[in-house]
């Protein structure tokens, strides 16, 4: 007989923990189903590790991505790739709300990280590792524990969401993110996910979660590709967004 336990931070082995933080679903429902709360934890570290630097999840956290740019801005830090603003518009991500950072290493981009989250107007925060140590870890998880934002509105988030990608061939061993996830496979069915460390007992297999969108280009191949073709385009047009608006990186 399993005895309810009187703290919220404590659990039993066996049982997904009760969410001691609030949560944001995660657009995919297979995956709420297997996270404590049922969603992205705000407040706290998400991680995921990726094959490349040219497998972003993109698409993984695109639908909580699309709930912050409703709520605030959302900052990309030290993402290798261009975010291609019109297909984010299409999605529902206005290109206004996106704050694109370009650090020259991991220390600046920590840096970054921790004064964006003393902003208590940020939605959401990305930052990319190119060598995460376990120390820099700590310290964003630290920030995003501290971090408050304003939550007078109805339905506003009480703190952001804070997520950390890095290359799964310099992924960590232990790591201070409270959600540690790593992208499989990426297709035009889906996305595939190993959960590997989450407040609760362990999965038993990666999960393989359909694509809740039809788009799946989310970047461009290279900065100069704006006058190609965009086959993955939605069938209503996308306006082209205004020169003042697009985001470039080096």
């Amino acid at each position: 007989m399993s005895l309810p336990l009187p703290r919220t931070d404590v659990w039993w082995a066996n049982q997904v923990a009760p969410a001691d933080q609030p949560v944001t679903p995660t657009g995919w429902p297979a995956l709420d189903a297997a996270l404590p709360g049922g969603g992205w934890p705000l407040g706290a570290v998400v991680e995921c590790t990726v094959p490349s630097a040219h497998a972003l999840p993109w698409r993984l956290w695109q639908p909580a991505l699309r709930a912050a740019a409703a709520q605030g801005p959302v900052v990309l830090i030290g993402l290798p790739l261009l975010p291609h603003a019109a297909v984010w518009a299409a999605h529902g991500i206005a290109p206004e709300r996106l704050l694109r950072l370009t650090p020259d290493d991991d220390a600046q981009a920590l840096w970054a990280a921790e004064q964006v989250l003393r902003c208590p107007d940020v939605a959401a925060c990305w930052v990319h590792w190119r060598r995460p140590t376990g120390a820099a870890m700590r310290r964003l998880q630290l920030a995003a524990a501290a971090s408050r934002r304003d939550a007078t509105r109805p339905g506003a988030w009480p703190a952001p969401l804070v997520l950390a990608s890095l290359d799964a061939t310099r992924g960590l061993a232990t790591s201070a993110a409270v959600l540690r996830l790593e992208l499989l496979d990426s297709d035009a069915d889906g996305v595939t996910v190993h959960v590997h460390k989450r407040r609760g007992p362990p999965l038993p297999g990666p999960l393989r979660l359909r694509a809740p969108l039809p788009l799946t280009r989310l970047t461009h191949p290279c900065a100069d590709d704006d006058e190609k073709q965009n086959t993955d385009a939605p069938d209503t047009p996308v306006v082209r967004v205004p020169e003042r608006l697009r985001l470039v990186g080096t």
